[in-house]
C-alpha cells in the first residue's frame, strides 16, 4: 500500500486528492490547451510532437492506468516523453545567459531597495517561451562545425526540455548570492576592499558547495515518489500547459505607501511611528506599487499560510513592537523606534570600528569596555526572539505534525520496490557519476578553506569543516521536512551562536563561518528541488547538472558587478549615513547582516546575551518554541475536524521576523491581495482562478519589474532625470508625508 501525503489545507472543497481516471485527465488536459494556447501555428512542439509518432524516433511509452501514487503529482506532472527532443541548444545558451544576467542584475539591485522584490521566474517563464519560439522561426536550420564540434542553430522547434533548462539555469543563478553580503559589509562597514579574484571564489564556493550535497541526496529527496517538493508542481503545470508600475515609483511616490495616518497629523512623531511604511509599522498604510504589495507572493501562497504569516505580521509589527517601545521595555526608548542598526547606552550608531583591534580584526576587549555594550531597536530585538522561537518550533511542530509520516516517507525512500512511473521513465537516461559531485564538492571545501586564511576572515581551517559538517548532518533530516511539509528549517542563527561562542570577536570570521554552514545546506535544497522538478519534466540529468553550474556561474560574475556599479553610485543610502529622500534605496540587508556579525561575532553572545545583559531573556524563545505547537496538536488529536494543525508556529514566526528588514507598506494590501485569490477566487469564483490567477501573477511580477528597470536605467538611477517635486512625491519624507520626529 502506497501512502499518500496529506498537504494541510482549507480549500478542501477545491483541493481534491482522490485518484482520477487518467483518459479524462488526459482529455481535460488537450482541452484546457485548446482554450489556451492552441492557437499557435503549425511549428507548435505539440503538433510536432504528434506528427513524430509516425516517425522512428524512439519514446518512452507507458500504460495509460499507470500513473504516479500521490493524486496531487499524478494531476499535475505528464506521463509523456520524448527522449530524443534536445536540451542544450543554441537557443538553451543564448537565452540561459540572457536571463540568468537579467535576474542576476534585478535581484541585486532589488536587494539593496526597501521592497526587496525577488526576481520573477513566472517572468523568465513566459519570456524565454515566447523568444524560443521568435528564434525557432528565424535562425538558419543549418549545421556548423567549430574544429570537432559540430552544432545546429535551430535543431527545431522550441521544446519543452530546453526550456526547462532555460528556467532552470535562470533560477540557479539569476538570484542574490547570500555571500554578496560577506563583501558589502566589508566593503561598507569594516573598510575591507574584497578583490574580484577573492571575491569571485567566494560567491561560486559558497554557491556550488551545495552541488555537492545535492547529488548524494538524489537517493533520498529526489527519486521516491513520496518527495514531491510541493512548489515544483505549480511550474510543472505552467511548462505542460505553455506546450501541448510606473506612476507609483516616479511620478507618483505617495501611492507606493500612503500613510493615511501620517495624513491626520504630518508632523506627529507617534503617528509616523505607528502609519510610516518606510520608518514605523504600518497601520492602515496602503500600497499601489506591486513591487511592495506581491513581495511575499499573495496571488500563490496558499490561504492557511498566508493567515498564518500575516497574524505573525500584525502581532509584531502593530502589537509587540509598539508596546516594547512605549512602555520602553529594553530601554527601547533610548533608540529609534524601528532600526536595523546597534546603537550604544546614548543612542548614537554604535562605533564597531572603535572596538576592532586593526592587526588582528577581533574584538579589543579593553576599547569594548569603554565603549559600551550594544544595544538594540525593539523591533530588532523582537525580531531575534521570534527567530529563536522560530527555529526550535519547526523542529516540535514537524515531529508532532508530520512525524510518523517522515518517518514513513524516509523508509520509502530507501527502497527500491516503491518507484513510480517517473523514477522508471527516468531510467533510460543515463545518471552523473557521483565523482562528478564529489569533484564539485572536494574542490569548493578546499576554496573555502583557503579563504578562511585571506581578506581578513581569520577563519580557522577546523571551523570551516564543522561549518560544512554542520549542514552535511542537517540536510537530509531538514531535506526530508521540506520536500513533504514545505517548511524548511533555517541553519544561519544557530550557526552564528556556535561560531560566536566558538570564536568570540572575529565578525568576518563569523559571517563566513555562517555562510558556508547555512549556504550548503540551503543551495543544496534548492538545486535538490531543480532536481526534482528535472525528474517530472523528464529532463537528462547531465543537462540539469550543466545548466545549473552554467546558470550559477554567469550569475556570481554579474552579482559581483552590479553590486560594485550600486555601491559606487549609493553608498551613504546603503550604510545608513543618509536617508534616501525619495525612499528607494535602503540597505536593509547588509545593515541587519552587519548588526549581525557585530552581535554574534565581533562582540559574541557571551556578551550580548549574557546574563548580565538586557537581551539574556531573549533567549528563552528557543524553550518557548519548542512547547508552542503542542496545545495545537493535543487540539487537533482531540477534534480533528475544528483545524487546529493549521495553526502553523513557524510560519507565525516568520511573519513576526520582518522588522526591521522589510518596509511595512505591504502588509494591508498584501494580505487583501491573498485574501481575494486564495480565498474568494478558489472557494467562489475557481473557473477564473485557475485560468487567470498564475498568469496575473506572473504578468503583475514582470510588468512591475520592467518599469522599475526603466526608471533606474533611464530615470533616476544612471541617467539623473528626477520627476519635478510636488505633493506627491515629496522628497523630504519619501513621498509618504511622514514629518514627525522624536
Amino acid at each position: 500500500m502506497v501512502e499518500t501525503i496529506k498537504l494541510p489545507t482549507t480549500d478542501n472543497e477545491c483541493i481534491q486528492t482522490e485518484k482520477v481516471d487518467n483518459n479524462n485527465e488526459e482529455n481535460e488536459c488537450r482541452k484546457s490547451k485548446d482554450v489556451d494556447i492552441e492557437k499557435v501555428d503549425s511549428n507548435n512542439e505539440e503538433n510536432e510532437r504528434r506528427k513524430s509518432k509516425d516517425e522512428d524516433t524512439e519514446k518512452t511509452e507507458v500504460d495509460d492506468e499507470e500513473t504516479s501514487p500521490i493524486p496531487m503529482v499524478a494531476a499535475a506532472v505528464s506521463t509523456y516523453d520524448d527522449p530524443k527532443l534536445s536540451c542544450l541548444t543554441f537557443r538553451f545558451w543564448v537565452l540561459s545567459t540572457f536571463f540568468t544576467a537579467l535576474g542576476a542584475a534585478l535581484s541585486e539591485f532589488y536587494y539593496f531597495r526597501p521592497t526587496n522584490s525577488v526576481f520573477s521566474l513566472f517572468f523568465v517563464l513566459f519570456m524565454s517561451y515566447v523568444l524560443g519560439r521568435w528564434m525557432a522561426r528565424i535562425l538558419p536550420n543549418k549545421n556548423y562545425s567549430i574544429g570537432g564540434w559540430q552544432f545546429n542553430l535551430n535543431p527545431g522547434p522550441f521544446n519543452v526540455k530546453e526550456h526547462v533548462c532555460i528556467y532552470v539555469a535562470t533560477n540557479a543563478g539569476g538570484i542574490t548570492a547570500y555571500a554578496m553580503d560577506i563583501i558589502a559589509i566589508q566593503e561598507l562597514f569594516y573598510n575591507q576592499h574584497v578583490g574580484f579574484f577573492v571575491g569571485m571564489l567566494l560567491l561560486i564556493s559558497t554557491q556550488m558547495l551545495g552541488y555537492g550535497l545535492a547529488g548524494f541526496l538524489r537517493k533520498y529527496l529526489v527519486r521516491p515518489a513520496n518527495m514531491i517538493w510541493p512548489s515544483n508542481l505549480v511550474f510543472t503545470s505552467m511548462f505542460n500547459t505553455l506546450h501541448g508600475n510606473f506612476v507609483p515609483q516616479y511620478m507618483f511616490t505617495w501611492l507606493t505607501s500612503m500613510a493615511l495616518l501620517c495624513l491626520a497629523a504630518p508632523a506627529n512623531a507617534t503617528l509616523k511611528n505607528l502609519g510610516s511604511g518606510y520608518h514605523g509599522v504600518g497601520i492602515l498604510n496602503f500600497s499601489l506599487d506591486w513591487n511592495t504589495v506581491g513581495q511575499w507572493g499573495p496571488l500563490f501562497t496558499p490561504w492557511f499560510a498566508s493567515v498564518n504569516f500575516y497574524v505573525g505580521v500584525v502581532l509584531s509589527a502593530w502589537i509587540i513592537t509598539p508596546l516594547l517601545y512605549y512602555y520602553n521595555v529594553l530601554e527601547a526608548k533610548n533608540f529609534p523606534f524601528n532600526s536595523p542598526h546597534s546603537f550604544d547606552k546614548n543612542g548614537d550608531r554604535y562605533n564597531q570600528t572603535a572596538i576592532i583591534d586593526q592587526q588582528t580584526g577581533s574584538l579589543n576587549i579593553t576599547a569594548y569596555e569603554e565603549v559600551g555594550p550594544i544595544y538594540l531597536s525593539a523591533s530588532f530585538a523582537n525580531t531575534y526572539f521570534w527567530s529563536f522561537v522560530g527555529f526550535t518550533a519547526t523542529v516540535s511542530h514537524v515531529a508532532l505534525f508530520y512525524g510518523e509520516e517522515i518517518w514513513t516517507q524516509f523508509k520509502a525512500s530507501r527502497s527500491e520496490e516503491k518507484e513510480d512511473i517517473h523514477t522508471k521513465m527516468m531510467k533510460v537516461y543515463p545518471e552523473i557519476p557521483n565523482l562528478w559531485y564529489g569533484i564539485i564538492f572536494v574542490s569548493m571545501l578546499i576554496i573555502s578553506i583557503i579563504l578562511g586564511y585571506v581578506n581578513g576572515a581569520h577563519l580557522p581551517w577546523w571551523a570551516s569543516l564543522m561549518s560544512v559538517g554542520l549542514a552535511c548532518i542537517m540536510v537530509l533530516p531538514i531535506g526530508v521536512i521540506q520536500a513533504i511539509s514545505n517548511n524548511q528549517i533555517g541553519l544561519n542563527v544557530i550557526s552564528e551562536m556556535i561560531c560566536g561562542y566558538m570564536l568570540p570577536g572575529r565578525p568576518i570570521a563569523n559571517v563566513y563561518f555562517k555562510t558556508y554552514g547555512y549556504m550548503a545546506m540551503y543551495q543544496c535544497l534548492s538545486l535538490v528541488s531543480d532536481l526534482k522538478l528535472g525528474h517530472y519534466m523528464k529532463i537528462p540529468p547531465k543537462s540539469m547538472f550543466v545548466s545549473q553550474l552554467w546558470g550559477t556561474g554567469v550569475g556570481c560574475l554579474v552579482n559581483y558587478w552590479v553590486m560594485r556599479m550600486i555601491i559606487a553610485a549609493k553608498r551613504p543610502y546603503l550604510d545608513g549615513t543618509l536617508d534616501d529622500p525619495t525612499g528607494q534605496w535602503a540597505g536593509y540587508n547588509s545593515q541587519v547582516f552587519n548588526t549581525a556579525s557585530i552581535v554574534w561575532g565581533l562582540i559574541g553572545p557571551a556578551h550580548t546575551f549574557g546574563t548580565e545583559s538586557i537581551y539574556h531573556p531573549l533567549l528563552w524563545g528557543f524553550l518557548i518554541g519548542i512547547f508552542a505547537p503542542i496545545p495545537f496538536y493535543l487540539l487537533h488529536r482531540k477534534y480533528p475536524k475544528a483545524q487546529f494543525n493549521l495553526i502553523n508556529i513557524p510560519v507565525i514566526s516568520v511573519g513576526m521576523t520582518i522588522l526591521p528588514t522589510y518596509y511595512t507598506n505591504f502588509i494591508v494590501m498584501g494580505f487583501i491581495a491573498s485574501f481575494l485569490s486564495q480565498y474568494y477566487g478558489i472557494r467562489y469564483r475557481y473557473k477564473w482562478f485557475k485560468k487567470y490567477n498564475y498568469i496575473l501573477s506572473a504578468a503583475l511580477d514582470s510588468a512591475s519589474q520592467i518599469v522599475t528597470m526603466i526608471i533606474f536605467f533611464c530615470l533616476n538611477g544612471i541617467v539623473q532625470a528626477p520627476f519635478p517635486e510636488w505633493w506627491g512625491n515629496n522628497g523630504e519624507s519619501e513621498g509618504e508625508r511622514c514629518f514627525g520626529s522624536e
